[in-house]
């Protein structure tokens, strides 16, 4: 009597692993396909609302994107290549220039007895190259709206403001 009672609360142990095993297994499918689904929800428009964290903006395709969606002509899409390198070089020293700068500024502030009027003046130059980098962004902006006709104007500002307002970081084409 007591074999067949062991057998059968064995059965029931038995039993209640495999169901908790089935619910762990389906509880981890899900998470990993919600995870999935999560990261890659956005792919299939690379410049609509900011661009995926995982295509760089200079990126062919964030490019061809833009092409397509200001249908931009041939003439139009060579000055663009042409001139798009220039401006995303001088941003990236720029942005460098930044870095630099606060890592200066951090250097300034993990003494002992911090200089105050030093660390002003590091934040003045990083303000001031930020500045920059912000006059360049708008140059750059107004130079390839100057390429654009009135249609291609209205539907590249439509996209960066889109870009802009979903809170997303973007970059000037």
């Amino acid at each position: 009597m007591s074999q067949l009672w062991g057998l059968a609360m064995r059965n029931k142990l038995l039993k209640y692993i495999l169901v908790f095993s089935l619910l762990l297994n389906f509880s981890l499918l899900g998470a990993a396909g919600y995870t999935y689904y999560r990261q890659n929800w956005n792919r299939t428009s690379p410049f609509g609302y900011g661009p995926p964290k995982h295509v760089p903006v200079t990126s062919t395709a964030i490019h061809l994107y833009l092409f397509e969606a200001l249908s931009l002509k041939p003439e139009q899409r060579k000055l663009f290549e042409q001139k798009a390198p220039l401006f995303h070089n001088a941003l990236d020293q720029k942005r460098a220039e930044v870095d630099r700068l606060r890592e200066s500024l951090f250097a300034l502030m993990d003494v002992e007895h911090p200089d105050n009027k030093a660390i002003e003046a590091t934040i003045t130059d990083i303000n001031g190259v930020q500045e920059e980098m912000q006059k360049l962004i708008v140059a750059h902006m107004l130079e390839f709206k100057s390429i654009l006709d009135n249609n291609q104007q209205k539907k590249f500002f439509d996209l960066i403001q889109g870009a802009m307002m979903k809170e997303h970081a973007i970059q000037c084409p």
